[in-house]
């Protein structure tokens, strides 16, 4: 509190402390809500794709072939 407002005499200037000095909001101060907010949904969506690579369903193999082949003897040679 001023000198003035307890009823004493003003030297003209603020009294050392009177006064907090001014400074800036940082970016992320200023943007701290958004910053998380971003931060959660790319947390969300890197489990989300580690989770799609890890447990998609292996596809399975391909059927056997169900031919049969039998060979044919060469005829021999005269």
């Amino acid at each position: 509190m001023s000198r003035v407002f307890r009823g004493e005499q003003s030297r003209g200037f603020p009294e050392p402390g009177e006064f907090k000095e001014y400074r800036a909001r940082t970016m992320f101060e200023e943007y701290r809500v958004l910053a998380i907010v971003f931060a959660i949904i790319g947390v969300a969506l890197a489990a989300y794709f580690i989770k799609w690579m890890l447990w998609t369903p292996q596809r399975p193999p391909p059927p056997v072939q169900s031919v049969y082949i039998e060979v044919v003897p060469q005829k021999p040679a005269p």
